[in-house]
Order: structure tokens, then sequence, then C-alpha cells
């Protein structure tokens, strides 16, 4: 935002709420901010609603935060007495044109049309879809359900702009199943469509009555001195379908009895498709393969793993 230089001062971080993040709807603070405001110092001013002697952050709090941690002392900015609806939806649009609000941010600029500026659904409605936010997110429980979600959820939706149709669905978790989630998210690299279908795994795993199963499996597994996605996906998966060990293991020793005959075969990942790629050599002055000859075994063999996808 672009204030008048005349009304813009100094205000020491001493004297500023640092951590009330009641206005925050940026996307978390980015590493190149601080390594910019350690070379060039803050340029943008903040915007600060002063509030019985305190001064409340209302735009700029990543700029606060970088500020601090690069031990400025003061932070230019804009002091205001109160906060109009138009200024707050300046801000909002502001934000998503510099494609600074998260998914996060755009369900919490709702919270705050409903908590702070007493707004009629209509409103928010037509602000949710400007945002392309889903007609079922405006519902306020649902949305402190998303802004209540512990944080290190929150900031891998908004760091990996999830979409909102995702997060639906983790609503209809439990808290026990919400606190599971952010372990995994906080133990490795989670991938975006992992993070899908996890979700969707969980609800489901609990539906069958598996939770405790699911929560020791996790446990255990959390123990290892590295884990990657992909062994919390395959933990999951094999709970959510118990069939699909016994059929990996049935693939397993029908591969080896096709690698007898020097033939390589690779199925889709969690037998998610319907086709499996077959390789083998043919040889310069050696019989001919038998799946050149279309030797029954070897077909059957085949057509076995396939039966199985």
């Amino acid at each position: 935002m672009i204030y008048p230089k005349s009304d813009v001062v100094p205000i020491p971080l001493d004297a500023i709420q640092c951590d009330n993040n009641y206005f925050k709807i940026s996307k978390p603070l980015p590493k190149e901010l601080v390594r910019s405001i350690l070379q060039y110092g803050v340029i943008e001013p903040v915007l600060l609603l002063k509030q019985n002697g305190q001064h409340v952050p209302v735009n700029g709090h990543n700029r606060i935060i970088a500020a601090r941690e690069a031990h400025l002392d003061n932070v230019p900015a804009k002091i205001i007495t109160e906060i109009h609806l138009e200024d707050f939806l300046q801000i909002v649009r502001v934000k998503l044109y510099n494609n600074a609000l998260g998914t996060i941010g755009k369900i919490k600029s709702l919270y705050v049309l409903y908590d702070y500026f007493n707004a009629d659904k209509q409103l928010v409605l037509a602000i949710a879809r400007e945002l392309s936010l889903p007609s079922s997110l405006i519902e306020l429980k649902n949305i402190k359900s998303i802004i209540g979600l512990p944080q290190v959820i929150v900031q891998y939706i908004d760091s990996r702009s999830i979409s909102p149709k995702f997060i639906m669905p983790m609503l209809r978790l439990s808290q026990p199943s919400i606190n599971l989630l952010g372990k995994i998210i906080s133990a490795c690299q989670l991938r975006v469509n992992y993070f899908n279908s996890i979700v969707v795994m969980i609800e489901d795993v609990c539906r069958m009555g598996e939770d405790k199963l699911l929560d020791d499996s996790i446990a255990l597994l959390l123990t290892k001195e590295s884990i990657t996605d992909d062994d919390i996906y395959d933990c999951i998966y094999s709970i959510r379908y118990p069939e699909y060990k016994e059929y990996m293991n049935r693939i397993d020793d029908i591969k080896k009895k096709l690698y007898a005959y020097d033939i390589k075969v690779e199925v889709p990942a969690y037998l998610e498709g319907d086709s499996i790629n077959v390789v083998f050599e043919v040889k310069k002055k050696k019989p001919l393969h038998p799946l050149l000859k279309k030797d029954q075994d070897v077909l059957g063999l085949i057509e076995s793993i396939m039966g199985l996808l």
C-alpha cells in the first residue's frame, strides 16, 4: 500500500503487538524478505491500528516479523485509529493481485469480515466469489474450524497453495486425526497429491474403526531416523486397503517366476492403473524367447498380474 510521506512515521517494534495476527491474511514469511530487509531496510510502510495505546498490525505482518528477525529497532508505519470495511477490502484485493494471499488467508479474510465488520452473508458470499472460494466455505463455523487448524497444517496449506476443495474433507476429521496429520506434515516433505489422498484415507480408516492401528503404525514409523512421504503414504494406504499387501506379495511371487524367463514386469504404483510394463530381451543366435512363442505358462503368469490390478 502507498501512503503519503507525511503520514508515515517510525514506530519502535517494542510499541507494536508483533504477535497479534488477528488481521494477518498474507502467506507465511518468505525467507528472502528477511535478506532484503537486512540489506535495504523496510521500504514499504506497515499499517497499524492504534487501540488503547497499543499498535495492532493491520497490514505488513511479514515485514514486522522480518524486521524483528533482522534486529531492527523500528519500522516505518502509517497509524490509523479505525479501519473501515473498504480499506480492509482494498488490502485483500491488493494481496490477491500480488499473489500474496494464500488459501488460508482468503478464508481468514472472510472471518474478519464476519467478526470485525459484522458483514452479512451476502457480502461475504460476494467476496468469496472474488477470491474463488466455494460457497460451502462461507459458513462461519467452517471458517473458524479451518483457521483454528494446527499452525503446521495452516502453513502447509498456504505454502503449497492447497485447493479449497481439499480442505473441506479435513473438517470431517476428529481432533486426534487432525493432530496426526500435523505430525505427518512435520515429519517429511509431503507432496500435495499425497496430502490430498491422505486426508481422505485417514477419514476412511477412522470410519473402518482402524484409527488406533493407524495411530500406532504412524507413531512407530516416526521413530525412524528418516522417513519419506512414500513411507507415510504406503503405511496409510496399506491400512486403508488391507488387501494391497496381499496382492503385492502375490505379484512379487509371480515376478520372481517371470524373472526365471528373463522377463521383468513393472506394475503401476499402488496398482492404480490398467496396464503393466513387460520387459524382455531377444538375443541373437539364441532360442526364440518364450514370450514370442506365446508360451502359455508365461502368458498365464502375466494374466495373473493383470487380474490383480
